[in-house]
């Protein structure tokens, strides 16, 4: 007979009562971990039992990260300084993970957010510098990292994109432009890498509360907190999201209790996203 206590955590998982997601000692790198949903992506699966890597560009912001993850793990996090514009940067970090923790069976990612701007502003190099960025950045992490997943016997890369992957946000036309190739991207690794034990996903956050959502609202000038008051009850749910929720998404998607969930595009959105698909 189950304990009390056990009987519990069945009925009711919760974050002091986890599943188990069958992700204990598996290598995992989290790209832009150091802050915002990265950070809480490295801490969910440091939680879990992985043996997390981050990395970032920023030396304090990345010495920060390091103590939080660790302190939320069973082992030390490494942290590297990484920059995803630079090709050579991302091959170096993935090259440091495998040398240093082993082949990892898990990538979350995370890439560089496009900022705002409509046709008439954004001049050919923001569109350049988006494309490399949010697309191209992911491009050569999964480079880097299908060898080590290979070598593992298995892995799950999960990209975390935009809700304008699936419906055009307002003033963003560099993200809503350049996003929805990441999920044409996982969708064609799905069909060339899932007899191999390899699986692709991307996870769509809408309004989430972190420090780009709220640096992105005040650059429209007025009543910042009017404006993020009015956004977030136009949200179904009534508010704006936290980035721990998107990292549960994230991170149960990199688990063996998605083993049968690949190609997919979720939203983590409160119902913001209108459409059927």
């Amino acid at each position: 007979m189950p304990s009390p206590q056990n009987s519990h955590c069945s009925a009711s998982p919760s974050k002091d009562c986890p599943v188990d997601l069958g992700i204990r000692d598996q290598v995992a790198i989290v790209a832009a971990g150091t802050r915002g949903i990265g950070l809480s992506c490295a801490r969910a699966l440091a939680r879990e039992g992985a043996r997390v890597a981050v990395f970032g560009r920023d030396e304090l912001s990345i010495a920060d990260a390091s103590r939080e993850i660790s302190a939320v793990g069973g082992s030390p996090c490494l942290a590297l300084r990484g920059d995803l514009l630079d090709a050579g940067s991302v091959a170096d970090v993935f090259a440091q993970v495998r040398d240093k923790l082993g082949p990892a069976r898990i990538l979350v990612a995370n890439s560089v957010g496009p900022p705002p701007g409509v046709l008439d502003v954004a001049t050919d190099e923001a569109w350049i510098l988006a494309f490399e960025g949010a697309f191209l950045s992911t491009v050569r992490m999964v480079r880097a990292v299908l060898p080590q997943m290979i070598e593992a016997g298995g892995g799950s890369v999960v990209a975390v994109q935009s809700s304008s992957v699936k419906q055009p946000i307002p003033g963003m036309f560099l993200s809503n432009g350049v996003r929805p190739g990441v999920a044409g991207l996982m969708k064609s690794l799905t069909q060339e890498y899932a007899k191999m034990g390899l699986r692709f996903n991307v996870v769509c956050p809408g309004r989430i509360q972190t420090e780009r959502f709220m640096k992105v609202e005040s650059s429209h000038g007025g009543d910042t907190e009017a404006r993020i008051a009015r956004s977030a009850a136009e949200v179904p749910a009534g508010r704006l999201g936290q980035p721990d929720e998107v990292a549960d998404a994230v991170v149960f998607l990199a688990s063996a209790r998605a083993s049968y969930i690949t190609g997919s595009v979720l939203s983590v959105d409160g119902g913001n996203v209108r459409s059927l698909y």
